[in-house]
């Protein structure tokens, strides 16, 4: 995990504002270049690409489902980004949000 993975998508998790180059956490939602991410509503954490399936993004969005203790992982599979959530319930990323549990 990189070392702006470490501070600002730990800060998010934890309910913090923090800021580091192209990655922020404010206000309960994780920005990648501008771009929301991931958002927090109450216990409920939702994830989204916003349209850039990039490895930056895929790398930011694994580090807030590591950090976060869910078993859920985002992977790209043929140039699509997928969520697999376990269990054989895989989906193909669009630019929706995704409940992740």
């Amino acid at each position: 995990m990189r070392q702006i993975e470490k501070q600002v998508v730990g800060a998010f998790v934890r309910g913090e504002d923090a800021r580091k180059d192209n990655t922020v956490s404010e206000g309960g939602t994780l920005y990648l270049h501008g771009n929301p991410i991931a958002m927090r509503e109450g216990n409920r954490l939702f994830i989204s690409h916003a349209g850039w399936q990039t490895r930056t993004t895929q790398s930011r969005l694994n580090a807030v489902l590591t950090l976060a203790d869910k078993w859920s992982r985002v992977y790209t599979r043929k140039g699509f980004m997928q969520l697999d959530r376990g269990e054989s319930d895989v989906v193909e990323m669009s630019r929706d949000w995704y409940l992740v549990d």
